[in-house]
């Protein structure tokens, strides 16, 4: 079933017909739910409900940013592809609307199932690495009215196209309210009734792909493993780290610091897990990991400070370039994570597609 997309601005709301909140058990072969957990749609059990979600695009603004939006197998996926072109617009996103409300503020966060849409495309020599796919989900609530509240993921690297991966967001993520593409100071999501959410791809020029199996509410706070791919060479680890930075560091130059930091975050976390191809030694070394650790635990103690965050996942990249010999440590600025000391660290964080997992330091 195909949706046609309309041409609104970002965050904007139109109604559809209500629908009654379903709370169930979700189970795939990778994550199982607990019974107490809330169904937001999707799932094995029910499926999407395809008639409340549609695709909206940013033609308003003088975009040309497409997005198209089907559901698959048995309504068991949700496929929202697309192009995302910055000139005179950025966006793309599906939302779901106006729905019966739902109580959330007894769960401890939202736990989004994907499915992957791309094979990692490392090629030994660094070139045409892309980085992880940035997202908002956005929530709305009924006293808010036209302002929505979003936390930031980003999709993790894979090895093969279809792997079933789960991120999951603290409800204190959804920190970014905003109304008609602006941000509000001191505003707060309602979760007590939550009325219709948005997923949305913003300001990441070029084609994307995502697939949707279940967003569900859960009661205690999650981990998941990062995929893991194979890296070849110390090359390849230059490419993926300048394809992040690259597109990082434009989503916080838009303003959006925090996908900026779920974008570094996935790489970072992709390289903790990832191994080596099986005719050479590990080229993320032990050293490379205890500096991954370093900045991530470092980014973990300054939530309060989007700003903050962002820089010092950027620095632990650029530091990790400058471990590898491809940058000049004496010509840089800012933080780095202690070479010196961290060999010794190297296991003591996992790859995990969002937040940290890590024993303390």
């Amino acid at each position: 079933m195909a949706h046609a997309p309309s041409t609104l601005h970002p965050y904007s709301s139109s109604v559809l017909s209500s629908l009654l909140l379903l709370l169930l058990a979700t189970s795939s072969s990778n994550v199982v739910f607990a019974d107490d957990d809330l169904r937001l749609d999707g799932g094995a059990e029910y499926g999407w409900d395809t008639n409340q979600w549609r695709s909206q695009v940013d033609g308003v603004m003088g975009g040309q940013s497409t997005g198209s939006l089907t559901f698959e197998q048995s309504n068991a996926i949700m496929s929202f592809s697309g192009n995302i072109n910055i000139d005179g617009g950025g966006f793309s996103s599906v939302r779901k609307e106006r729905f019966a409300a739902m109580e959330l503020t007894s769960y401890a966060g939202i736990v989004v199932q994907l499915e992957t849409t791309e094979a990692y495309g490392g090629s030994g020599d660094g070139g045409s690495i892309q980085p992880p796919l940035g997202l908002h989900l956005q929530f709305h609530d009924l006293a808010s009215r036209t302002y929505g509240y979003a936390s930031a993921f980003a999709v993790p690297l894979a090895s093969a196209v279809g792997e079933e991966t789960s991120v999951y967001l603290p409800l204190t993520s959804f920190d970014r309210g905003s109304r008609m593409g602006y941000q509000c100071n001191g505003c707060q999501m309602d979760f007590s009734a939550m009325n219709e959410m948005d997923i949305y791809v913003l300001f990441q020029e070029g084609p994307f792909d995502v697939r949707v199996k279940a967003i569900t509410a859960v009661d205690t706070p999650k981990t998941y493993p990062s995929p893991v791919i194979s890296i070849a060479s110390k090359n390849e680890i230059k490419g993926l780290i300048d394809s992040t930075i690259d597109s990082g560091g434009s989503l916080y130059d838009y303003g959006y610091g925090e996908l900026c930091i779920a974008v570094y975050r996935s790489t970072l976390n992709t390289l903790l897990a990832a191994g080596s191809a099986a005719d050479v030694d590990s080229v993320v070394t032990n050293v490379i990991k205890g500096m991954i650790c370093q900045g991530l635990q470092r980014a973990e103690t300054q939530n309060d400070s989007k700003t903050s965050t962002a820089w010092t996942l950027r620095y632990t990249l650029d530091g990790i370039l400058e471990e590898l010999g491809f940058s000049d440590p004496d010509e840089t600025t800012g933080w780095r994570p202690d070479a010196t000391m961290a060999e010794s660290l190297a296991d003591r964080c996992s790859g995990v597609t969002s937040g940290i997992k890590a024993a303390s330091l």
